[in-house]
């Protein structure tokens, strides 16, 4: 059966996820995500055009969110112990209603 490109970017997505969880980390890997992100925040807000600003807003956001996730991120500096529950496996009846609500 041929995939469609929702199903594919999803599995594009989880693999690379699984592969980011199997990694080891580089050393402050989130904490030079995180003041990546707030400079370019800052950036976006001295963009000389809205384009611009849009791009840099966008990857601000990105790199954000990548330095406050993860293992090594904010949970880290918190100090907070202990895994994530582990999502359970949706049939693809669940999973056909959760994208078509």
């Amino acid at each position: 059966m041929a995939k469609t490109l929702s199903e594919s970017l999803q599995r594009l997505a989880r693999d690379a996820i699984e592969y980011d969880d199997a990694r080891p980390g580089f050393f402050l890997e989130h904490h030079l995500a995180l003041a990546a992100g707030a400079g370019l925040a800052v950036s976006a807000l001295m963009a000389p055009s809205r384009s611009a600003a849009a791009v840099r807003g966008i990857a601000a956001g990105v790199l954000l969110v990548r330095g406050l996730s993860g293992r090594d991120g904010v949970r880290d500096w918190l100090q907070v112990r202990g895994a994530a529950p582990a999502p359970r496996k949706l049939s693809p009846e669940e999973i056909r209603e959760t994208w078509l609500l």
